[in-house]
């Protein structure tokens, strides 16, 4: 994600992901098969740096990662949606 610097910054601001999608990431990566993706390649994924990230890494990373998000999204859907109102009333006769 280049763009980080003050000066002349026509890129948004770079914001960190939060603990969880970075924690989900990796937990999916890690259940991939195939061979892991390094530690160092790692903080590369989740900066703000310009450094080169080999293909075959990133891709696995951004499958992984693209997996987390959408399961954290679907969790966050199905906790906070309220109950149905019900639409029959038991009255007595």
């Amino acid at each position: 994600m280049c763009g980080s610097s003050v000066i002349d910054n026509i890129y948004r601001p770079y914001v960190a992901p939060a603990e969880e999608v970075v924690r989900r990431t990796r937990e999916n990566e890690a259940a991939m098969a195939g061979e892991r993706v390094p530690e160092a390649t790692w903080s590369l994924f989740f900066s703000a740096s310009c450094e080169p990230i080999p293909p075959d890494q990133f891709r696995r990373m951004f499958t992984a990662r693209r997996a987390a998000v959408t399961y954290l999204a679907v969790q966050s859907t199905t906790r906070l949606r309220p109950p149905p109102p019900t639409a029959f009333r038991c009255v007595p006769d």
